[in-house]
């Protein structure tokens, strides 16, 4: 299992914006898919909130300001 990172390159910042604005209106099974791409990445959305069907790329763009994750 990757371990949780709080650091991300742009592009991978980037590919979660991507991954993240795909996930609210995908299928059940297409979500599994989706957060399966994100925890290969390292960023798990659990650690940050506790409805992962409510997590959108603003959520994504305000914990980069609030400084918990950082984009390099």
């Amino acid at each position: 299992m990757p371990k949780h990172r709080n650091t991300f390159t742009a592009a991978e910042y980037q590919a979660l914006r991507v991954l993240v604005d795909h996930l609210r209106g995908a299928a059940k099974k297409d979500r599994e898919l989706l957060r399966g791409g994100m925890r290969g990445m390292g960023f798990y959305i659990s650690d940050y909130s506790r409805a992962e069907d409510r997590f959108v790329t603003s959520d994504l763009d305000r914990i980069v300001q609030e400084g918990k994750i950082r984009v390099e």
